[in-house]
């Protein structure tokens, strides 16, 4: 009986090392591949923010906007003409805000609290009706190459005639004529841009979201299953304070030798993976500004896994030779 127990206890021990070691990593990744500061420092390093106004101005080109009821002059704009006036408009404080509550819409969305994910044109929409603008407009269309008779032709018959303008440089004898009617549209233009513009919205069927979210109570409860059977073979093999001492003590020592080693070592593994599912399988619930910044995405999740792994390997590995080396000190005194 007693050998069957041993064996038992053995088998349990390996299977509790066995099953330790992911579940680590799985637990892990699932406090820090899901918080808001593992990308905002992600964001950061990838210079996001400075990008974002490509996403505001892709939005607003793909936002199911009223045009008529925009400026004569911003009718016709390109994305890299929106772009512009977007940098122009907001400084990089307050694009940094932005980004950071795309970010909180983002998680929002990614655990069902939401069922889309939002960019807030509060700020931008507060600029248009001020000085800064009117002077954005000008600014922009200063950059162009400048209008010729023709176009400034067209361009006055059009501005008395609410029409779309060319865009292009005017003249400085045609910027007094500009300014009263691209102030006044400034103010109407707010009602036509929404508060808000959705990125993404959820599928009314076969949500993904639904998915990941399994995914994470797995990677949550993972722990469960060595602890089973750490108590399964304390059941079996541990019959006093020596036996508890070595039982428990080996296995958390190899343990946390391993995790120690993979996270020292793993971090290429890591990157990969976590690239390879940015890349591959999430784009059905992600939107596209997640996407455009894999990689540094997957190196803040490399230090976000690797650094805390190691470290909760080399207390295991510590406290593990320890009970170890106390349970041969025990037997060496008797």
């Amino acid at each position: 009986m007693d050998s069957i127990k041993k064996f038992l206890g053995i088998v349990f021990a390996i299977l509790f090392v066995l099953t330790a070691v992911p579940a680590l990593i799985l637990f892990n990744f699932d406090q820090r591949a899901f918080t808001i500061e593992t990308y905002q420092q992600a964001f950061a390093r990838a210079d996001f923010y400075n990008k974002f106004p490509v996403v505001l101005a892709e939005a607003m080109l793909s936002a199911s906007t009223d045009k008529s009821q925009l400026p004569v002059v911003m009718r016709g704009m390109s994305q890299q003409a929106w772009e512009g006036y977007f940098r122009a408009m907001l400084p990089q404080e307050t694009l940094k805000t932005l980004g950071d509550e795309t970010l909180n819409s983002i998680f929002a969305y990614l655990n069902i609290q939401t069922d889309s994910v939002q960019i807030s044109l509060a700020p931008f929409k507060a600029s248009m009706v001020s000085d800064t603008g009117v002077q954005a407009v000008f600014a922009l269309l200063a950059t162009q190459p400048a209008c010729t008779l023709e176009q400034i032709t067209q361009a006055t018959l059009n501005l008395f005639n609410n029409s779309e303008i060319q865009f292009c440089n005017p003249p400085a004898e045609l910027i007094p004529l500009l300014t009263p009617a691209i102030q006044g549209q400034m103010q109407a233009a707010t009602l036509a841009i929404p508060d808000q513009l959705i990125l993404i919205s959820a599928p009314p069927q076969n949500d993904p979201r639904q998915k990941l979210q399994t995914a994470r109570m797995v990677m949550r409860l993972s722990p469960i299953l060595p602890l089973g059977f750490l108590l399964l073979m304390t059941i079996f093999a541990v019959n006093s304070r020596k036996s508890w001492l070595n039982w428990w003590g080996i296995p958390l020592f190899i343990i946390g030798g391993l995790t120690a080693f993979t996270g020292l070592v793993g971090a290429s593994v890591f990157g990969t993976v976590f690239q390879e599912l940015l890349a591959s399988r999430m784009p059905a619930f992600l939107p596209a500004l997640l996407l455009d910044s894999v990689n540094a995405l997957a190196t803040a999740m490399l230090q976000a896994l690797s650094i805390p792994i190691l470290w909760q390997g080399l207390e295991f590995a510590v406290i593990g030779f320890g009970m170890a080396a106390t349970g041969y000190f025990i037997s060496a005194k008797k």
